[in-house]
C-alpha cells in the first residue's frame, strides 16, 4: 500500500530564510556522462549497419 502524502506549506520568511540557508549556485559546466556522451554516434552506425543487412536479406531471398 502506498503511504499517506502530508502537504505542508512555507511562510514566505521560511521560504526566504531557507534561500538564504541554501542558496542556489550555478554551475560552471554542464556534467557529461561518458557512457552516454556518443550515443548519437552508435545510433549512425547502427542504421548504417541495419540497413545493409536489410539489403543484404533482399538479396539473399531474390
Amino acid at each position: 500500500m502506498i503511504g499517506k502524502v502530508e502537504v505542508w506549506y512555507m511562510t514566505e520568511e521560511e521560504r526566504q530564510d531557507y534561500i538564504k540557508k541554501h542558496p542556489i549556485k550555478p554551475q560552471e559546466h554542464k556534467k557529461i556522462d561518458k557512457n552516454f556522451a556518443k550515443i548519437g554516434v552508435d545510433y549512425k552506425w547502427r542504421g548504417k549497419k541495419a540497413a545493409e543487412a536489410k539489403k543484404a536479406q533482399r538479396l539473399a531471398i531474390q
